[in-house]
């Protein structure tokens, strides 16, 4: 699907059957609606938001999240935010939290950062950030 439909199209049907198997309400947005990547990275940022999802459902206790990815000529931004309890520094430094340490490793492959912001009773927010360096383009 990802190959064939794009990287947004890929992004939304996944938070719908997020949503369906969950039953946790998860909106999406994109800037711009179709946004074409190499084609690694848009398996990179897809594997990314999978596995954001994963965390929420295992671990959040949320009832919604929003997401939203946003290209502009320099950088891909994908935001990841859920309304659950929060994580703690604790766990996001866990030698164990494969899952965290997946999204970041996929991210730095392609120079980017990831942050990862929780508030007690507040939720959490997961940020990833790749500069697009166009071809030629010192890096």
């Amino acid at each position: 699907m990802l190959d064939h439909l794009g990287l947004t199209a890929a992004i939304g049907w996944q938070a719908q059957e997020f949503e369906k198997r969950t039953g946790i309400r998860c909106q999406v947005s994109f800037a711009p609606e179709d946004i074409t990547l190499d084609p690694d990275l848009t398996t990179s940022l897809f594997r990314i938001f999978q596995e954001t999802l994963t965390n929420i459902s295992r671990h959040a206790e949320a009832s919604r999240v929003s997401a939203s990815l946003k290209a502009t000529g320099r950088k891909i931004r994908l935001t990841v935010k859920d309304n659950g309890k929060g994580i703690t520094r604790e766990q996001m430094t866990k030698p164990n939290s494969f899952g965290l340490i997946g999204i970041r490793e996929r991210a730095e492959y392609w120079g980017g950062e990831v942050t990862i912001k929780g508030k007690p009773g507040e939720g959490t927010t997961v940020s990833v950030v790749i500069p697009l360096l166009k071809k030629g383009e010192p890096s």
